[in-house]
């Protein structure tokens, strides 16, 4: 083998392979950077050089300094390590972690921190983003790559997993909310913000009703709001190990209406069908408190 590949397999660690390498070295890179930075190790130029012309150089020094780290520790490993960084790191860190990430304990374990955070006013699923998309996102491209090279699936939950069984219209499936509320609630100021947050809620934005109604801190929406998701990703869990539902085999961007990323998601029609279901039981768990919150007077909530 000549060229390029017979010095990196392009093929393989280009992939999700090696996801979590990127991450980890990205991280000591930024790190590294940011170190030399704040110790003022640069270059610096004459008063009389141009600001744009003198910022230029300031990064040379830490950013040649990460690179070399970088490189360094991808050269003791293949010397020394007998093996690739990207390969010790895939096998040690990213293979356990995407096991691990198949069971329910962890599907669900998720879920539910991401609730509790929202709960709490912090967007859930930015925060443990690094986690969602460091091994829910691997196995994902995992199973697109999977998809495309006509070979079977590696894996059966995966990162949209969660957005469409779990968060239909944002975390909590809170789009389910508002078509209770609009159906059955007599307060003409929660009627108001779900006229508003309706919109923005079938693109899977749901600020506007965590923070409008609210649901942040709010004492009777925390039961549905926390319970809505376990229930749905406990149905979707069982239907795609059994086998009732394809995986996801295509990469689908958040901001996707329901039903149509279901079906773009899996190209499989029972995946719509086991978010519909979904979407009927949160509705159902959301109804009886959004008719408890008609018995309280508007500045009660939250007290």
């Amino acid at each position: 083998m000549t060229g390029p590949s017979a010095y990196f397999n392009f093929n393989t660690y280009f992939g999700s392979y090696g996801f979590f390498t990127v991450m980890i070295l990205g991280a000591i890179a930024s790190a590294c950077y940011i170190y030399l930075m704040k110790k003022h190790i640069t270059i610096k130029m004459p008063d009389s050089v141009p600001p744009a012309v003198a910022n230029a150089f300031t990064g040379i020094i830490p950013a040649a300094a990460a690179f070399y780290v970088v490189g360094i520790i991808n050269w003791l490993f293949s010397n020394f390590g007998q093996t690739t960084v990207i390969e010790w790191i895939a096998k040690v860190i990213q293979e356990p972690l995407l096991n691990m990430s198949q069971g329910y304990g962890a599907v669900l374990l998720m879920t539910l921190l991401v609730q509790v955070f929202w709960f709490f006013g912090i967007h859930g699923s930015n925060v443990l983003a690094p986690v969602l998309d460091g091994i829910w996102l691997t196995a994902q491209l995992a199973n697109v790559n999977a998809f495309q090279a006509h070979k079977a699936l590696p894996y059966l939950w995966t990162r949209n997993c969660f957005d469409l069984y779990a968060w239909i219209g944002g975390a909590g499936s809170t789009l389910l909310l508002l078509i209770a509320i609009l159906i059955f609630s007599k307060r003409d100021d929660q009627r108001s913000v779900a006229k508003l947050a309706i919109g923005p809620g079938f693109f899977n934005i749901n600020e506007p009703v965590m923070f409008g109604l609210p649901i942040v801190l709010d004492p009777i929406y925390f039961i549905p709001f926390i319970l809505a998701p376990v229930v749905t990703v406990s149905i979707a869990y069982a239907a795609i190990t059994a086998g009732w539902v394809a995986p996801i085999t295509n990469n689908i961007v958040w901001s996707m209406p329901p039903i149509m990323n279901a079906l773009v998601a899996t190209m499989d029609w029972r995946s719509v069908v086991l978010q519909v279901v979904n979407g009927l039981i949160a509705f159902a768990i959301y109804v009886p408190f959004v008719k408890a919150a008609n018995r309280m007077k508007p500045n009660e909530i939250g007290e």
